[in-house]
């Protein structure tokens, strides 16, 4: 099973990333939120063999409790890594500076936000864009040279006919943080963020969720939450391209979660 990651393995991985889209959806809400649908590789460096391997059960249970299809245990390409590191801030700001080229289709604006979300923890999302067929739409290089990709499509407004996918999401854990949390509460938050984007209003406003696991002052949550797995489930349901408004409006949590 892949769990334990060299730091090599995990520079090699940033090397075999194809950049072919935005990395991030700007927060059109007629756009699609992005989402995996290659099927799914944890890995995970900064643990001890034994617990990076619970952890990456931990990960592809509930990957495939959402529906997400699952690579093989042994030797497959990890696009989900969990790295314990000092300073995920830091380790992203040597990483733009040392490997820019991952980067670069990023706003300055998305890069600036990237790095004032890094406190506890870090997120990076690698995004491309493919069609509704998953055929990968090129880079715009300028405004004047615009990526095109054919396909047979009846106009609709219930679905886009491009969508956005996930293709590999890297959760850095701040090691003094994650002191005295369970292996579980660290695959369950990995998980969360890893797999989405973008969360509902309702996030923190009411309901419990493993978005506050690093906050202060309140009891910390000890798995995915009612309102997590109601928000994932409702992200991976059904077509990778419906608008995101769609998804985003209204999720209802069963009352006996």
């Amino acid at each position: 099973m892949i769990a334990t990651l060299r730091k090599t393995a995990l520079a090699a991985a940033f090397s075999a990333l194809v950049l072919a889209a935005p990395a991030s959806a700007d927060g059109i809400m007629d756009e699609p939120l992005p989402r995996f649908e290659d099927r799914l590789c944890p890995g995970v460096i900064g643990l001890e063999h034994e617990y990076a391997e619970l952890v990456v059960t931990r990960l592809r249970m509930n990957a495939e409790q959402f529906g997400l299809r699952l690579a093989g245990e042994e030797g497959c390409d990890p696009n989900l890594v969990i790295a314990i590191v000092d300073d995920s801030r830091a380790y992203l700001v040597d990483l733009m500076e040392r490997r820019g080229y991952l980067f670069r289709d990023m706003s300055p604006a998305d890069r600036e936000a990237m790095l004032d979300d890094a406190d506890a923890s870090g997120v990076w999302h690698q995004l491309a864009a493919r069609t509704r067929d998953g055929i990968r739409v090129g880079r715009r290089d300028n405004l004047a040279q615009i990526p095109e990709a054919g396909m047979w499509q009846a106009h609709s407004r219930i679905y886009r006919p491009v969508r956005h996918d996930i293709t590999y999401a890297l959760v850095l854990l701040n090691r003094e943080e994650v002191r005295g949390l369970t292996l579980r509460q660290l695959a369950d938050y990995a998980t969360l963020r890893a797999l989405a984007t973008q969360f509902p209003d309702e996030a923190g406003e009411g309901q419990a969720t493993m978005l506050s696991l690093f906050d202060t002052g309140d009891a910390r949550p000890e798995e995915l939450t009612a309102f997590d797995r109601a928000w994932l489930a409702r992200l991976y349901d059904g077509i990778p391209n419906l608008p995101g408004a769609n998804r985003l409006r209204g999720v209802e949590v069963a009352e006996n979660e």
